[in-house]
């Protein structure tokens, strides 16, 4: 049986690789042509857009694998059935189940190697291919997000702990130096709000020194004109889809103890957390197609009602999840939801398998 299930595994993970191969090509040429749109500008260059674009890779890889999953499982699976090789295990008393078992072996390894991806470096590329995008397109601020948001401006450094979507920024310091690179100013504030055109910082202490000393004072609101527009600072704030399972776990804590709507955070921590078992579902589907209805089909229509399976299985988790939002909705039950019809319509095709 071992030997039989590295098989199957092995078969099925060479047609998953290749989908995600076929994948992530597309996806990479079709941001590279966006992209090239704004080669010129700035210190923008091809070699920029070339990094930027590889850079999304893994997040693209995380977001396609519950449709690369199933394709995957249902091409593997059906080009054995094709080969009349599932045939031949049948007749050798290998239930639907312990084949089933054996796409499951595999799948659970592949989830691990793309969570690893989606959780570990996913982020930070991402974050960082934001960055160097507005680096080279962008002449007057520097950008490094290094325990939180460095930026320059001009003379003025500023480094803003924790971003929040709305033009919100919070734990906010600003280190002002004269052209001789010696500090004149230090100012930090308890957050910042962008209004009318500009920064406004609130409960900030403010740190002047000259020849005289350290003379500090305390303003409840303070004008800040920069030319760091929120457009600009939510380059390194990543939407909250986009973030790790602790940074996600962190903004809710967070958000909560600052009597702030967490529910947007909330929604996309369970829909993280439940994420592998969406992917499990999608290539258990994989198993009653090629053994019920589609078993006697051609490689293209497999593909095309997988791919159709994968594509409306994401645009209604996403389109759910936003739904349950405007409504107030628990952000657990709309996660598990569309999860939960996967494994119904898996439970329901199976009963019909023979």
């Amino acid at each position: 049986m071992k030997i039989l299930d590295r098989y199957i595994g092995r078969t099925v993970l060479s047609h998953t690789l290749v989908v995600m191969l076929v994948l992530l090509s597309m996806y990479f040429f079709s941001t590279l042509v966006d992209e090239l749109d704004y080669v010129g500008q700035g210190r923008y260059t091809t070699l920029v857009a070339l990094q930027y674009g590889l850079m999304l890779l893994p997040r693209q890889a995380y977001e396609l694998f519950p449709m690369v999953a199933l394709l995957g499982g249902m091409l593997g699976l059906g080009t054995l059935a094709s080969s009349n090789e599932l045939t031949v295990i049948r007749a050798a008393g290998v239930s639907v189940r312990r084949i089933m078992l054996a796409v499951m072996k595999m799948a659970l390894l592949l989830m691990l190697a793309v969570a690893l991806i989606g959780e570990m470096a996913a982020p930070r590329l991402e974050q960082l291919a934001r960055v160097v995008r507005a680096q080279a397109l962008s002449q007057n601020v520097s950008l490094n997000v290094k325990e939180g948001l460095w930026a320059r401006d001009g003379d003025t450094y500023i480094n803003i702990r924790r971003l929040l979507p709305g033009g919100l920024a919070h734990d906010v310091s600003l280190y002002i130096f004269d052209t001789g690179l010696r500090l004149q100013e230090m100012v930090r504030a308890k957050e910042a709000v962008y209004r009318d055109g500009g920064w406004v910082l609130r409960k900030a202490a403010r740190s002047r020194i000259d020849a005289a000393g350290v003379q500090s004072s305390r303003v409840e609101e303070q004008r800040w004109n920069t030319s760091l527009t929120p457009e600009v600072i939510n380059v390194a704030a990543l939407p909250p889809d986009k973030l790790a399972i602790w940074e996600l776990t962190g903004y809710v804590g967070y958000t909560r103890d600052n009597n702030l709507d967490a529910s947007v955070y909330e929604l996309a921590l369970w829909t993280r957390l439940l994420a592998p078992l969406a992917t499990g579902g999608m290539m258990l589907l994989a198993v009653p197609f090629i053994f019920g209805s589609l078993r006697s089909v051609g490689i293209g229509l497999r593909i095309t009602v997988g791919g159709l399976l994968g594509i409306g299985f994401y645009l209604f988790n996403g389109v759910f999840g936003r739904i349950a939002l405007v409504y107030d909705l628990s952000p657990m039950l709309s996660a598990v939801i569309p999860t939960l019809m996967v494994y119904a319509l898996w439970w329901g095709l199976m009963r019909r398998v023979q």
